[in-house]
């Protein structure tokens, strides 16, 4: 079982309430959050997967980039793309309600976003994932202050 991370203290106003100097008003609660170091870059994916095989980088970084130009292809033409093991990418839409059926069209069509839905494997695998305080902020607090704005 693996540490990850850690978590971090959040600060937010709960709605509804006449807490003075809370933005908002509302009580003021406190959250646990995810603390992240960095991202793994593209590149740092592409080494691991070439020092853990007998691809080269320039092997791997092609095979992700044809990847990478596939997933969206795929999903332009209405299919979902399911990578085993790790999950699937689909395509999400809201839309606007009318009354009959005649009266919908693309326009109805309010946003569209790509949804990743992770396979039972990878959901099993992520809840080993054990979480710690981390120290944050100045002075050692392992609180980290966000405003309201950064919650929305």
């Amino acid at each position: 079982m693996r540490n990850v991370g850690g978590d971090k203290i959040i600060r937010r106003a709960e709605p509804g309430g006449r807490t003075p100097g809370v933005a908002g008003g509302g009580q003021v609660k406190f959250y646990a959050g995810i603390y992240r170091e960095r991202e793994a870059t593209l590149r740092e994916l592409v080494k691991e997967i070439s020092s853990r095989s007998t691809v080269t980088t320039a092997d791997a970084m092609a095979v992700i980039e044809n990847f990478l130009e596939l997933v969206p292809k795929f999903l332009r033409n209405g299919r979902t793309v399911n990578l085993g093991q790790l999950g699937r990418f689909s395509i999400n839409i809201s839309s606007k309600g009318y009354e009959t059926p005649e009266e919908v069209g693309n326009f109805s069509i309010r946003k569209s976003k790509v949804l990743f839905t992770p396979s039972n494997e990878m959901r099993d695998e992520l809840k080993t994932i054990k979480y710690s305080r981390v120290a944050l902020g100045a002075k050692g607090s392992s609180i980290d202050w966000e405003t309201d704005q950064e919650a929305a």
